[in-house]
């Protein structure tokens, strides 16, 4: 049946550049995933203001994410939740940039699919609370977080293209920072090309994003703007693959703000994968940010500073058979112009099931 043998493909072409904690694929109806992280990280060489050293951050931490979902012809629904408990509690969340809170429980997807499958097209529309469905940077986009509204895709495949076509997102995201009606809109035009164990993804977008403004990460671009701000960012970005004994995988992506031109970029080299048992993943990420020229309000919390900083970022994962997987990572990032620096190390453990 040439529709079941564009399942896979099209859950291919709609995964994330970056990590996510679930693969999207049909789901067995009524039967529960689950995936269970533990967490250590250390943060030293902190500066605060001037050349003030700051105390060193160590904390540890649980989660578990649990969805159900399942698939009726056309219709593929997904629900579920988050529930982590931290040792450092939820008062250092927002000092220190996380994307999620410490401790609690709290919805973590809630969406309905339509999708649509021809021989030569495909094209999906999900409604409700969801994960990003574009092509993202570590630089752009936090993997943990959610937005309410609607996302689409829509394109067409034939011999090595593998998709071309367009994604879009719009709706409101959700941030620990309650107050500041984040409302994202982002536009993405993608070509995906594959032949033999070679393979090339190229993509084009428009990011736009308006918050209240406050005196903390949601300040306005030029410091004197009150109410509501807007930040709009032109990217582009493109990668190149082969899938041999070792594979091998560079990605580089840029963005510019419309208005102030500053511009902000990520440029990462992954070998190897995380699907052999035994057979590590290495990967090495440098990034720059610019001073206001990227959504710094969303941008991953693998890092520490969120703006005007630049740094590498080395990640060691091991997958090691029956769903476990251990991943080990470092960077250093300083703040342009300033003494600030970090180091984190990150440590964790993961299991699905």
């Amino acid at each position: 049946m040439p529709i079941r043998r564009w399942l896979p493909a099209l859950a291919s072409t709609l995964v994330l550049a970056q990590d996510v904690p679930f693969p999207e694929e049909r789901p067995e109806p009524w039967v529960p995933r689950w995936e269970l992280t533990a967490r250590a990280e250390r943060i030293t060489d902190l500066l605060g203001d001037g050349r003030v050293p700051m105390d060193d951050v160590h904390r540890a931490g649980l989660q578990v994410r649990l969805r159900w979902g399942a698939a009726w012809g056309w219709l593929d629904w997904e629900a579920g939740f988050r529930s982590a408990v931290g040792s450092d509690g939820n008062a250092g969340n927002l000092p220190r940039w996380d994307q999620e809170p410490s401790n609690g429980t709290e919805l973590d997807v809630a969406r309905a699919d339509l999708s649509v499958l021809t021989e030569r097209a495909f094209g999906r529309l999900r409604l409700g609370f969801q994960e990003l469905g574009l092509i993202t940077t570590q630089a752009m986009w936090d993997p943990d977080l959610r937005f309410l509204g609607v996302g689409a895709s829509a394109g067409w495949r034939s011999g090595f293209v593998r998709e071309a076509g367009l994604r879009g997102a719009s709706g409101r995201v959700r941030t620990l920072y309650r107050g500041n009606d984040l409302d994202l809109g982002a536009l993405q035009a993608v070509l995906k090309l594959e032949w033999g164990p070679y393979g090339a993804t190229f993509h084009a977008d428009r990011w736009n994003l308006t918050w209240t403004v406050d005196e903390g990460r949601f300040q306005a671009l030029d410091f004197r703007s009150a109410g509501r701000a807007r930040l709009t960012l032109d990217g582009v970005g493109a990668a190149a693959a082969w899938e041999g004994f070792l594979p091998l995988e560079v990605r580089w992506s840029a963005y510019r703000e419309t208005v102030t031109r500053d511009t902000s970029e990520e440029f990462q080299v992954v070998a190897g994968n995380r699907v052999r048992p035994f057979v590590p993943q290495v990967s090495y990420t440098w990034q720059r940010l610019s001073s206001t020229g990227e959504l710094y309000p969303l941008n991953s919390d693998a890092w520490w500073y969120y703006r005007g900083a630049k740094g590498p970022r080395y990640a060691l994962d091991l997958p090691l058979g029956g769903e476990w997987l251990v991943s080990v990572s470092y960077l250093r990032q300083s703040v342009k112009s300033t003494p600030k620096v970090a180091e984190k190390t990150a440590l964790a453990v993961i299991r699905r099931f």
